[in-house]
């Protein structure tokens, strides 16, 4: 899995992109538990994961998602899943965790949401 990070404001945007599985070395849920976990201790504690490039999902890359979750609120901030596809939103339906992540269809409805209406004065960065 590759993720991107970009900042609006005090919003994190995580691109994600590939499939979050479990793989041998379990890079993908190691690579966004440290991504995490560095955004948590420089304050950025909102946090958008953008699905819209991710494949598939499973399970232990939806208890990445549900432990993502947590240490965000702990730290008095939250997670919103952005773009899931097909699959995936069926794999949160029937886990129930539709109803624990906050999902959204598209970036710009967070964003709104989240930083309210977006002016010049709003700055976007891409990191790595």
């Amino acid at each position: 899995m590759d993720i991107t990070c970009r900042r609006l404001g005090r919003l994190t945007i995580l691109d994600l992109r590939g499939q979050c599985a479990v793989s041998p070395d379990e890079a993908e849920t190691t690579a966004l538990r440290s991504t995490i976990r560095r955004l948590v201790a420089d304050g950025w504690v909102h946090v958008v994961a953008n699905l819209a490039g991710l494949k598939s999902v499973d399970a232990r890359g939806l208890g990445e998602l549900v432990l993502t979750h947590q240490t965000l609120e702990a730290a008095g901030g939250g997670l919103t899943l952005v773009a899931p596809n097909a699959a995936i939103r069926k794999m949160l339906a029937v886990t129930r965790l539709d109803t624990v992540l906050r999902l959204c269809d598209c970036e710009s409805e967070v964003v709104r949401r989240f930083c309210g209406a977006i002016g010049r004065n709003a700055s976007l960065s891409a990191t790595r």
